[in-house]
């Protein structure tokens, strides 16, 4: 009965099938997770969808479904290759005998050795040895791994004119709430430490003991926190971004998208800032000085026509005198330009006279690129890339009226006097040298200490203007670490989409009518028993001695004998 007909090569078929059908859903799946990104965690958020799994489990679950796959993919390669195999035995010109051997990529070199590289051939070798990056294709496209984030804001900073307008804040929950304008509300407590330490530390640099390696004075760092933010010196510039909301996710941003759960690496944003600049004129001999004494008390008084008048009151106790630093202010408005002038009196008591200055503000604002390193860095002020609007009378009254309630606080001149004779600087009002440039620097500080404490109410990750059609050239970029499944380059996708194109022609080409033997041709068993005629079984016992000779089941004694001529180096008695 002739072996030779059309038929249907049914385990080829499936294996083709089903390798194909994993592949396609692989290959979707693929799409969907790196199309959409998910990140292990507890908290989904716009743009972040949050699953909660076991890294180590899913990732081993990943492999293993990764290399069942491969394997699947290469037998259905080599039953593809049988077939053809099958079908070429029946044509005129046979087959090349090395492809009477099943596909392995050994027999795939060999091939290249003897330059049997039929073209359908060969795509089959290649494909079986692509099978070999299944296993971590799947993991790259569906484990969980660590994936550095880009995360924009396109709108990170405000100019000082945009802080009377309302702001929302969205909660964790996706609650929005009205905070309504910085400006109205009171920062002035989160001044009053800053404004002490700026006291200290200029003090201590005009005695020139500012030495953080000197045992016998404290020493306080110009690094810090001032609100949410820290900043690597007392000159905070007026930049107010709110670090802390960029360092962990404090609620639903409204213009970005930013994840729930991730490791902070670097920030780089364009905002606003302001530079504030105090100037302080000696103005005594412009002024009428006198005093009084009641009990123990000293009271110094300071007026001149048309100007504030001014008392300042002082304790004569011995124990006291010499740490009885007292700074008087008063901010008036000059009549014609409306501009502040904030006069400042540090009396002397024992001799009852008294150092009077005039201070000036001025500053305008800017554009500048700043950073943040690492989870501990303060956040540097690069470097200014554009200059802005000069501050007008409105905003100079403002940071003047803000100091001259900062010097009220805990007595008169509130913690830079308190700072002043802390660092044993001018602790009793007598040594004069230098006050007035020492009250501008510390002033001009706290006027951009201020500026920073106000924007950092509204420059936060999770807070809108009401305008939502507003547009500034501040942006900020926020560089993070996420746990994300999946999410690798497209390039794995395009592994698994060759081994789907040949399986898919495999499919094709098993299921068709083609003329071939009947039985599976690389198989030696069957070829065996084709050749001797004989029937040949899996657990036949075969031998050699003179030639291939097949053996009783288990028993010994020859059952037949293939007929062909001993080949040179065969093994002969």
């Amino acid at each position: 009965m002739s072996e030779i007909k059309k038929s249907f090569h049914g385990i080829a078929f499936f294996t083709n099938l089903t390798s194909s059908l994993a592949l396609i859903a692989l290959l979707a799946l693929g799409v969907f997770v790196n199309v959409n990104r998910f990140i292990v965690g507890d908290e989904s958020t716009a743009g972040y969808k949050a699953v909660c799994l076991d890294t180590s489990s899913w990732n081993v679950a990943c492999t293993v479904v990764g290399t069942a796959v491969g394997i699947l993919a290469a037998i259905a390669f080599s039953n593809q290759d049988d077939v053809i195999t099958r079908a070429e035995l029946v044509q005129d010109r046979g087959v090349v005998a090395i492809f009477l051997r099943p596909l392995t990529v050994k027999r795939g070199l060999e091939q290249i050795y003897t330059l049997q590289v039929p073209f359908e051939r060969t795509i089959l070798v290649l494909c079986t040895v692509v099978t070999a990056l299944m296993s971590a294709a799947v993991v790259a496209l569906f484990g969980v791994h660590a994936s550095r984030q880009e995360i924009i804001n396109p709108l990170s900073s405000y100019p000082l004119a945009d802080l009377n307008s309302s702001f929302f804040e969205n909660d964790r929950a996706g609650a929005l709430f009205a905070s309504g304008s910085p400006t109205l509300n009171s920062v002035t407590s989160q001044l009053s430490g800053f404004l002490y330490k700026a006291a200290y530390i200029t003090g201590q640099k005009i005695r020139g003991n500012y030495n953080p390696f000197d045992p016998y004075v404290a020493y306080l760092p110009e690094q810090g926190p001032l609100g949410d933010t820290t900043y690597n010196s007392l000159n905070t510039g007026g930049v107010g971004l709110n670090a802390s909301s960029y360092l962990q996710y404090s609620g639903i941003p409204s213009d970005f998208s930013m994840p729930a759960a991730f490791e902070f690496n670097r920030l780089q944003a364009t905002v606003y800032g302001t530079h504030v600049d105090v100037s302080c004129q000696d103005v005594t001999f412009a002024y009428t000085i006198t005093s009084n004494e009641i009990e123990q008390m000293t009271l110094v008084f300071a007026s001149k026509p048309n100007g504030p008048n001014i008392t300042t009151f002082g304790n004569l106790d011995p124990d006291s005198i010499l740490t009885t630093l007292a700074i008087g202010s008063a901010v008036i408005l000059d009549p014609e330009t409306q501009d502040p002038v904030h006069t400042l009196v540090i009396p002397e008591f024992i001799t009852e006279s008294a150092l009077i200055l005039e201070c000036s503000y001025s500053g305008r604002e800017y554009l500048a690129e700043v950073s943040i390193a690492s989870l501990t860095s303060p956040l540097l002020i690069e470097r200014e890339v554009n200059q802005g609007p000069m501050m007008g009378p409105l905003v100079n009254q403002r940071v003047a009226n803000v100091t001259h309630g900062l010097l009220s606080i805990g007595g008169q001149g509130g913690n830079i006097a308190r700072g002043f004779i802390d660092a044993e600087y001018n602790a009793d009002g007598f040594n004069n040298t230098d006050m007035a440039s020492a009250l501008g620097t510390v002033i001009a500080q706290v006027g951009e200490a201020y500026f920073s404490v106000l924007r950092q109410q509204v420059e936060r990750s999770n807070m809108v203007r009401g305008d939502s059609n507003v547009s500034h050239p501040s942006e900020l970029r926020l560089y993070v670490t996420v746990s994300r499944l999946g999410g690798a380059q497209y390039g794995w996708l395009a592994v698994l989409g060759i081994l789907l194109l040949a399986s898919s022609v495999g499919t094709v080409r098993t299921c068709g009518g083609r003329r071939a033997v009947g039985f599976e041709a690389q198989d030696a068993v069957k070829l065996l028993a084709r050749l001797l005629n004989e029937p040949v079984g899996e657990k036949t016992r075969v031998g050699y001695t003179d030639q291939l000779v097949v053996l009783g089941n288990g028993r010994g004694g020859r059952l037949s004998e293939a007929k062909h001529e001993p080949s040179p180096g065969a093994v002969t008695h």
